[in-house]
């Protein structure tokens, strides 16, 4: 019969640890049925996988290059055929309880967008305890000697709290996605593509996986009743605060997520990036003469102190042609002729339509931030979840209807210099 449910581990040289979360899988309860895929990140040897257990077990091997735990739960998702992907690190003992809490949030999460449940992932040190002690443990039983629970971190705590465990989630709080203790059903993870497998080193890969879950239309989903125990410290605790290592760490990640989560509280502000948080398409026809001096003036004003990229469908690259872009835009990164390239329409927070030249009533970014518009034949400014989420068509412009009047279309004869110069 067919597996329900598929638990992914990315592994690599720990025969020991992968030991014991196998015979942790073994003691489940709650009646799921699941097969398990070992996705080995390039160990030196193969893992083992010990006889008699209760389900099937794969493993599936990539080389060695670097640390991709990203492509590992790939490749193990690729070889995996549940309806549901359980996504369990090496390292991560689940309680006896924990894929039936688990797959029990999971069939119960969503609206058809696809479902995102989190579990609980608690921290000991399970060192100094014994394989029948440690799945005492697991099972509840009276605490073991040799296994010493620490300290779980508050601020994910107090974030699941404040988003009564995520179901009032916000742009923000793809923070609070852990893909040591993650489930996801298959929509999803056809609809994202699954983890970015470029990314190489520790942390940050279950972020950007969470934040286009997220922009995908996903429902997200705390399930507290899913514990899993982490064998050591969270990341924090690991190196000393303000150590270092620490410090190097997390730059490493913060660095390569500026490059695919387009927010101000990931990349600050200022820098063109190749991934824009606005995305915007200038429908309005183009001429390759002066009379484009309108189309100028309405760019130039979409991408004032904005993280904005401008798409002009109907222009060419051929700079000769008439239907190319109009000359001074040509060498501004931000503006690119034809349309927008679906990987960075995946990614990108909002997704606005220009159809005329015009001035707006505030930067774009505050326009966006103010809420969904739809003037017809002006302008449509819709989040990316929204339209994913097949959410209605909005009507006016939001917290800016009374503002309207500053939505002026740009007459095709305006003059740059008066404009430009203000007078």
């Amino acid at each position: 019969m067919t597996p329900d449910v598929s638990v992914v581990i990315p592994y690599f040289a720990d025969q020991p640890r992968l030991g014991l979360l196998l015979a942790a899988l073994n003691q489940q309860v709650g009646g799921v049925r699941f097969e398990v895929v070992i996705a080995d990140d390039g160990s030196p040897e193969p893992p083992v996988v010990p006889a008699g257990l209760g389900f099937k077990c794969t493993v599936v091997r990539q080389p060695d290059l670097g640390f991709r735990a990203a492509a590992a739960r790939n490749l193990g998702a690729a070889a995996a055929v549940g309806d549901l992907l359980v996504f369990l690190d090496g390292d991560t003992l689940p309680t006896a309880s924990y894929l039936a809490a688990l797959v029990g949030a999971l069939r119960t999460t969503g609206e058809g967008h696809g479902a995102l449940v989190v579990g609980r992932r608690r921290h000991a040190d399970l060192g100094a305890a014994g394989t029948s002690a440690g799945l005492a443990f697991l099972r509840g039983e009276a605490a073991a000697p040799g296994i010493e629970p620490l300290t779980d971190p508050q601020w994910l705590l107090d974030g699941y709290a404040r988003t009564d465990n995520l179901r009032a989630a916000t742009d923000e709080d793809f923070r609070l996605v852990i893909s040591a203790v993650l489930g996801v059903d298959r929509r999803l993870w056809d609809s994202t593509g699954g983890f970015d497998g470029s990314f190489v080193g520790y942390g940050g890969e279950d972020w950007d996986f969470a934040w286009r879950a997220w922009l995908s239309g996903a429902d997200f989903r705390y399930e507290p009743a899913a514990v899993a125990w982490h064998d050591g410290p969270d990341a924090a605790g690991r190196a000393a605060p303000g150590s270092a290592d620490a410090l190097r760490m997390k730059n490493a990640e913060s660095l390569r997520l500026a490059q695919t989560i387009a927010l101000p509280s990931v990349r600050g502000t200022g820098l063109v990036l190749g991934q824009p948080e606005i995305v915007v398409r200038y429908l309005c026809p183009v001429s390759g003469t002066p009379a484009d001096a309108a189309a100028v003036a309405c760019v130039a004003g979409l991408l004032a102190g904005t993280d904005v990229a401008v798409w002009f469908p109907d222009c060419i690259a051929d700079t000769s042609a008439p239907e190319a872009l109009p000359p001074l835009l040509r060498g501004d990164p931000r503006v690119h002729a034809g349309d927008v390239p679906m990987a960075v329409l995946a990614r990108s927070r909002y997704q606005v339509s220009v159809c005329q030249p015009l001035t707006l009533p505030a930067l774009l970014q505050n326009c966006c931030a103010a809420g969904e518009w739809n003037v017809p034949g002006m302008l449509r400014i819709r989040h990316t979840r929204s339209l994913n989420r097949n959410a209605p068509v909005p009507t006016g412009a939001g917290a800016f209807a009374s503002d309207l009047a500053a939505l002026q279309a740009i007459p095709a004869d305006v003059s740059l210099e008066r404009r430009w110069a203000g007078w």
